[in-house]
């Protein structure tokens, strides 16, 4: 049964019409996969010595610390894994409907999709930093052999956990809300010192160690909510109910305000009405407004960065921070124009659409982003002093400036279809990568970085930031220039991306 599904899709993949773009994103993939798997093997041996970021943790009588500090730090760890599944892995898909007309039991269907997430790498990474660090304390000899091994399988069992939950979240909006709510509850709770959970993770996670037999509660856990999921889309998987699409009753939303702007008006509010509907589209909105907490990883760690090459790289990696916290809208939607409108765009261009009008609207509703992202990005770094809120609007002008015409620009060749009643994927997937796309990376991410660091090692963070700041400036005044040649591009494009939709 599994040679036979593997076999489908490999024909699938080598036959289809964007084999040379899969390709390409399979390389980078396994690219992306060996270097976070050296990483990981990495911070295990460094974790096994010193237990701590700062690699000054305090050892308390000179044997356990390391394996202390890892435990209590476990519940954020798999908290971080909840989000980061639900936001990046993509679950299997099968083409179910042409499945359902051959000759393969629906038992089988389903359990290939869950089985085949059971190697992906977000359950095979941990082990690159499991074993070095397991072996280096086993090794010491201060720890208990059999201890460590029923600890492994334990969070290896967890892992699992999150794997087939993931399932769940991403088909209960329900679910996926409380789930929500607790993270930030607790997260709330430990910013502001009201409980440290950190207390109990560590009881909760040393049990194992101490108690090996504990161990199997969760194994049986992961059986049990594998055998849930299985029921779960077993009872869905006919084409008159899970896969029959859901029917709601249609509200009209009153936008009118927005009339002043003329025909582009028209779609603004389609695109807002997208965004307040579309589940694919609210989770491009939460990955905007998660991203503009992204600053906080670099900033929390400009002193390691400091020792490791300098001044002036630390501030230029937290530029870098800062020029995402106000540009995570512009990039989640922005990225996917035209794509977002893929399911009705061959019937768009039949009718008397100005291609100015309809990008115009798109750039709009990507500037109004990025000013509610730079209010909130400075309040939150004001936190930081005046020189982060000088990155953030630096990096805000960039955005407005640069980046707005440049993401418009990389979505004419994009070319990926988007199903909006799916929160997967949130970073598009292999139709979206491809060479054009990859170049406008750099301008994108590199150029504002590089022009900062130069500018500022010569001068000083203000005239760096005034620097990345002018690029932006004098971009908004070539805006018409620039949409000139977006346009040709989209005009240019046009038939190939009404193939591209047509054969999704």
């Amino acid at each position: 049964m599994f040679k036979r599904m593997f076999g489908l899709q490999w024909k699938e993949f080598n036959r289809g019409k964007a084999a040379g773009g899969k390709l390409i994103a399979k390389i980078l993939k396994w690219f992306g996969i060996v270097y976070f798997a050296f990483m990981s093997f990495m911070m295990g041996l460094i974790a096994s010595k010193y237990g701590g970021p700062s690699m000054t943790f305090p050892i308390e009588e000179g044997t356990t610390a390391p394996f202390l500090y890892l435990n209590k730090q476990l519940i954020y760890v798999f908290a971080y894994l909840i989000v980061m599944r639900y936001f990046i892995q993509s679950l299997p898909v099968l083409n179910i409907r042409a499945l359902l007309l051959a000759p393969v039991l629906k038992t089988q269907i389903v359990r290939f999709s869950l089985l085949k997430t059971v190697f992906t790498y977000f359950n095979i990474l941990p082990l690159f930093f499991l074993i070095p660090f397991s072996f280096l304390l086993a090794k010491s000899g201060n720890y208990d052999i059999t201890g460590l091994i029923f600890w492994n399988i334990n969070i290896i069992g967890i892992i699992y956990v999150t794997n087939f939950f993931n399932f769940l979240l991403n088909n209960k909006d329900k679910l996926l809300y409380g789930v929500g709510a607790t993270l930030a509850l607790i997260k709330a709770l430990e910013f502001y010192s009201v409980i440290d959970f950190t207390i109990y993770s560590e009881q909760f996670f040393y049990l194992f160690y101490n108690a090996p037999y504990a161990t199997c509660f969760t194994w049986l856990l992961v059986f049990w909510l594998y055998g849930y999921v299985k029921k779960y889309f077993l009872k869905g998987l006919y084409l008159d109910k899970g896969l029959q699409l859901k029917i709601a009753e249609a509200k009209i939303d009153d936008f009118s305000f927005l009339d002043r702007f003329g025909k582009t008006a028209t779609f603004i509010k389609n695109d807002l009405r997208l965004l307040k509907r579309s589940k694919r589209a609210r989770t491009a909105v939460y990955m905007g407004i998660g991203f503009l907490f992204y600053g906080l990883i670099f900033a929390s760690q400009e002193d390691l960065y400091s020792d490791f090459a300098g001044g002036s790289f630390a501030l230029a990696m937290s530029f870098f921070g800062y020029l995402f916290s106000t540009g995570g809208f512009l990039f989640m939607f922005g990225s996917f124009v035209p794509s977002w409108d893929s399911q009705y765009y061959p019937l768009m261009m039949t009718q008397k659409i100005l291609y100015k009008e309809y990008l115009n609207s798109k750039w709009s509703l990507m500037i109004i982003g990025t000013v509610i992202s730079t209010i909130l990005a400075s309040f939150i770094y004001s936190f930081f002093g005046t020189n982060a809120v000088y990155a953030v609007l630096a990096g805000a002008f960039y955005n407005i400036g640069v980046n707005g015409y440049l993401t418009l620009w990389a979505g004419a060749y994009t070319k990926s279809p988007i199903d909006l009643n799916s929160s997967a994927n949130a970073f598009g997937d292999k139709k979206a990568i491809n060479a054009k796309t990859l170049l406008v990376g750099f301008p994108q991410m590199l150029l504002p970085v590089l022009v900062y660091y130069f500018t500022s090692q010569y001068y000083d963070h203000l005239t760096g930031c005034l620097a990345v700041a002018g690029l932006g400036t004098l971009g908004i005044f070539l805006k018409p220039v620039a949409f000139n040649l977006i346009m040709k591009a989209y005009k240019t494009e046009k038939y190939s991306t009404l193939k591209a939709y047509k054969t999704n």
